[in-house]
């Protein structure tokens, strides 16, 4: 792959990373390895670094769209557990209508085989 389209798709990742994590987020609150568990099954993320989900779970809190909670499991073992917030959920609704369009208009210029 050239070097410009490396970095057009790392780019694109990361963005539709962001609506891959906070949409499962939404579906309830889990606890980050489970979270990137998760993440894993998704095509593309397989290979998934811990080290990569931390920092975007601190930058969604810090932006009011998650909130974190240590829990102390029956086992003893604590475990910070992340949801989203209203303010995640607006943004979730902003950036799967930005996601739609996107796709849209890409379809309206000539399909998904790139011809």
């Amino acid at each position: 792959m050239s070097e410009g389209l490396e970095r057009w798709s790392a780019q694109a990742r990361k963005g539709y990373f962001e609506l891959l994590l906070l949409t499962h987020l939404a579906q309830g609150r889990t606890y980050g390895y489970a979270l990137v568990a998760l993440l894993r099954q998704a095509p593309g993320f397989e290979d998934l670094a811990e080290g990569t989900v931390y920092p975007v779970l601190a930058r969604l809190r810090a932006e009011g769209f998650i909130s974190a909670e240590w829990v102390t499991e029956d086992s003893g073992t604590p475990r910070k557990y992340y949801a989203v917030t209203e303010d995640g959920r607006d943004a979730l609704v902003r950036m799967r209508s930005v996601w739609t369009s996107m796709n849209a208009a890409l379809n309206a210029a000539g399909g998904d085989d790139g011809a």
